[in-house]
Order: structure tokens, then C-alpha cells, then sequence
């Protein structure tokens, strides 16, 4: 009875170590890695949302470094000054574009010519007349077409005077396509002395009055000359300029002559 009882607790004991090995075998896996198929969490935050101004200025081409003072396009900067300026230009000359980075350059030049470094030999003269004394000069056609009523222009009217500076008083513009620029130079003697500048599409004449005396001007295109009244108005001293009373008088008879040699 003994030997019965001791089969049946080693039988049960062998059952239960065998149900307990099984069990651990179909025990689910305790690997708390994450597979591949589940979300993964993480503690980022997220960036922050970008504004539209800033999404374009990353889309945009590479940025270049633009110096402040150079002008993007030919109507930047411009003054209340400038645009009357160049309201009257186009005014006074319809047919013609003015730039107005072009202008701004002149009306910064304080001369209206300058000396030719060559003598120009396609100026309709004389082949003596080159040679005179007359000073060739470069005229500056852009700074004379921008002067207004109460600017100051630099004139040299020889090349060892001085310089002398003309203010502008007023301009006309003429119907056959001319505009006339009248000014004045205020002399170290107290006297005013009137200056005048004239020009057509080509052609550009002048007069000025200066402490040194009288000067002519004349220009085509932008090449001219310059020269006194005295060196171009010589008087010829082997013909007198007497007038004779029978040059202006049709009833001087020579009688009337003769009675006054008497």
C-alpha cells in the first residue's frame, strides 16, 4: 500500500515540473524594445511654424550684398528738385530723353566746357582761321541743357584768364526748336556783365561781356571755339573809315567842296 502511494507522488510531482516547464516556454517574450511596426515617442518638439515672408526669402535665388549708394534703377532717389528740373528739360526739349543719373552727374559739373585737347578740324572754318588765337574748346551739352534760373556755372573765356562765374536769370525757348540761357557775371568792379548761350539741335552760339572785354561763341555739336570780339573784328589801318558828305548826301556838288577848302 505504501509502495502505491510513493509511485503516485513521484508521478504527480514529474506531471507538475513538466506542466511547469511548458508554461514557461509559451510565456510572451518581455523584450521592451519597440518593433517595427509600433510608433516610435520621443520628447522633440516640433519647429516652429514659419511665416510666409520667411519660407519665400529661403526659396529665393542666393542674396548678393548691394552697396547703399549705388542706384538700383534710374528713378531712384529722386528730389523734389530733380523732378522739377527735369520736368522743365523735357519741356523745353520733347523729343529727347534725359537720363536721370545723367543729369544728377552734370549738375554736379561746374563747367560748361573745357579745353579741346586737339584742334577740331571738321569745325566749318577757314584754314587760316585755325590758326587765329581762337581757343578750341569741349562743350559740356548736357550741363548747359540742365542750368536753371538761379544756378552757378564756371566760364573760362581764355585759357590764362581766369575763371568766371555766370548765374542764370532766365530762359527762353524759341519756336524754331531753340532754347536761349541769359545770365550775368557780377565783377569785382561792381559792374554786371551780361552773358547769353543759344542753342538749336547742332548749333550753340554766345555772347559774354566779362571784365576782360567781350568774347564770342560759337559750337556745333559738342566741339567750338571761343575767342574776343577784337581778335575776330580786326580793323584793317590802310582804309580810312571817312565817311565823305557826297557818300550821304545826293545834293553835295563839288562846288560845295571846293567852298570849303576855301
Amino acid at each position: 500500500m505504501q509502495t502505491q502511494r510513493s509511485f503516485w507522488l513521484k508521478t504527480l510531482s514529474a506531471g507538475a515540473l513538466v506542466l511547469g516547464l511548458v508554461y514557461l516556454f509559451l510565456q510572451p517574450s518581455t523584450d521592451t524594445s519597440p518593433s517595427d511596426s509600433e510608433p516610435v515617442i520621443t520628447t522633440q518638439q516640433p519647429a516652429p511654424a514659419r511665416k510666409d515672408n520667411e519660407i519665400k526669402m529661403t526659396a529665393a535665388a542666393p542674396i548678393t550684398t548691394t552697396p547703399s549708394n549705388q542706384a538700383s534703377s534710374d528713378g531712384q532717389g529722386i528730389t523734389p528738385e530733380l523732378q522739377e528740373r527735369l520736368s522743365a528739360m523735357q519741356q523745353r526739349r520733347p523729343n529727347q530723353h534725359f537720363s536721370a543719373e545723367q543729369v544728377i552727374a552734370a549738375v554736379k559739373r561746374t563747367q560748361t566746357w573745357t579745353p579741346a585737347e586737339e584742334i577740331p578740324r571738321e569745325l566749318p572754318l577757314k584754314p587760316e582761321e585755325f590758326n587765329d588765337g581762337r581757343q578750341f574748346i569741349e562743350l559740356d551739352s548736357l550741363k548747359i541743357e540742365t542750368l536753371m534760373p538761379g544756378d552757378q556755372v564756371k566760364v573760362r573765356v581764355d585759357k590764362n584768364a581766369k575763371d568766371y562765374e555766370v548765374i542764370i536769370d532766365r530762359i527762353e525757348k524759341h519756336d524754331y526748336n531753340s532754347i536761349s540761357w541769359y545770365g550775368h557775371i557780377q565783377g569785382d568792379d561792381g559792374q554786371t556783365y551780361n552773358v547769353s548761350f543759344t542753342r538749336g539741335e547742332q548749333l550753340t552760339v554766345g555772347g559774354l561781356d566779362t571784365p576782360d572785354g567781350h568774347y564770342v561763341l560759337q559750337g556745333h555739336g559738342d566741339k567750338g571755339w571761343i575767342a574776343s570780339s577784337q581778335l575776330l573784328f580786326k580793323t584793317d589801318t590802310s582804309v580810312s573809315d571817312a565817311i565823305h558828305p557826297a557818300d550821304v548826301d545826293p545834293n553835295y556838288t563839288k562846288d560845295q567842296d571846293a567852298h570849303h577848302n576855301h
